[in-house]
């Protein structure tokens, strides 16, 4: 048996790595996904070739780290090209970090900015990635990632992650962390990724190539927060509303990374601007998740179905077609009729115009059908622009 609220489904999963939780379209195919990603990383880790690799490499990485902390200048001198393109790949990230850790001295959630997307489905949704670090644990944490990233262990890890065919940004803490483990285990060891995935016995793995973006996989976490800054800009939105977007407590690197496509494939759509500044409005992951999800179904029916005209703040994000009919599209697993929804329903039919038409991305009870129909609504049921997950197709 499977509790809703009414909108999204909420799985417990129970696996030998312990229990995790799924809720929304397209989670548990994600967590699922993660569960197989960890037993392959098991095998990894119990192959004979890896242990060797890993054994005793580790202190000379950590070696290589201190020669980076103490001697900063004349570590980075010796990178091709070392200062200019260290400074042009963090540059963005520095920016944002101390964004960060300026809103954890203030003891503000960074980037969150409460607005009407606080209402959404998806309030009681958390990242499974552990407590809020403290202003000491952010530091700590940001330096010691420009330090490894310099070194080329992110570029690893994200290697890693694409041969399993996961998200190198989950919020699963227990693959996250494992991800970590291994990719460092063969860093340090000079086990190339190829050969360590090659270690994973035929059929532990699942295909999953559809659900992360090439984009989010190949690009490293600074480049990626520039061009997606870039995006943004172009679509007319605010320096301030692009800092806390790219600062927010509950949006993950790939998920701003399906935000920001979408809204470059909204080229010439009215609003797009205003989608950031309703997007910073969230308050939990659920939300998050429940608003970008709802801009990647805009996305696909503009592409697919007809061109939008402009994108409007409804209670959620909705589409407005150049014949002036709205486009609701709901990334729900199953709709019911509550409050919420009625409530939503009336003041858009009140609003008057052609009958808005609206796309869900599971099922809906017969109740809900039925009040929608009677408002002359036309409605699509698991409906083919439905999200699949992070980062999308």
């Amino acid at each position: 048996d499977v509790p809703t609220d009414g909108f999204m489904a909420r799985y417990q999963i129970q696996s030998r790595f312990g229990q995790f939780e799924a809720s929304g379209p397209g989670m548990l195919s994600v967590r699922i996904n993660e569960i197989h990603a960890l037993a392959a990383l098991d095998q990894i880790e119990d192959s004979e070739q890896f242990k060797e690799a890993a054994s005793g490499a580790a202190k000379e990485t950590a070696g290589n780290l201190r020669q980076l902390v103490q001697h900063p200048k004349e570590t980075l001198e010796g990178v091709p090209q070392g200062v200019r393109r260290f400074f042009d790949r963090t540059s963005r990230s520095v920016k944002t970090g101390v964004q960060k850790l300026n809103d954890i001295r203030q003891d503000r959630v960074p980037g969150v900015e409460t607005g009407s997307a606080s209402h959404l489905p998806g309030a009681g949704d958390a990242p499974q990635s552990g407590p809020r670090p403290s202003l000491g644990e952010a530091v700590i944490g940001s330096g010691g990632a420009v330090a490894v990233n310099i070194l080329g262990f992110d570029k690893q890890r994200r290697l890693l992650a694409r041969e399993l065919g996961v998200d190198p940004y989950t919020t699963n803490r227990v693959l996250a962390d494992r991800l970590d483990q291994v990719t460092w285990g063969a860093f340090a060891g000079g086990l190339s990724i190829k050969v360590a995935t090659s270690l994973i016995p035929g059929g532990t793995l699942i295909a999953t190539s559809s659900t992360v973006t090439d984009w989010v996989w190949d690009t490293s976490p600074g480049d990626l927060r520039v061009q997606i800054e870039a995006r943004l800009l172009s679509a007319g939105a605010s320096p301030d509303a692009v800092d806390r977007f790219l600062r927010h407590q509950w949006y993950t690197l790939s998920m701003q990374a399906v935000f920001a496509n979408a809204i470059a494939v909204l080229e010439n759509v009215e609003g797009r601007a205003g989608a950031v500044e309703f997007a910073v409005g969230v308050n939990s992951f659920g939300q998050a998740r429940f608003v970008v999800q709802t801009l990647e179904m805009l996305q696909h029916y503009h592409a697919e179905t007809e061109p939008l005209a402009r994108l409007t703040e409804q209670g959620t994000l909705t589409g407005q077609t150049r014949s002036g009919r709205t486009v609701v599209v709901a990334p729900v697993d199953h709709l019911s009729w509550n409050a919420v929804l009625s409530s939503f329903a009336a003041q858009l039919s009140a609003r008057g115009g052609p009958p808005p038409v609206i796309h869900v991305s599971g099922g809906m009870t017969d109740r809900a059908s039925d009040e929608l129909a009677a408002l002359g609504w036309d409605i699509i049921k698991n409906s083919r622009l439905a999200p699949i997950g992070y980062p999308p197709r």
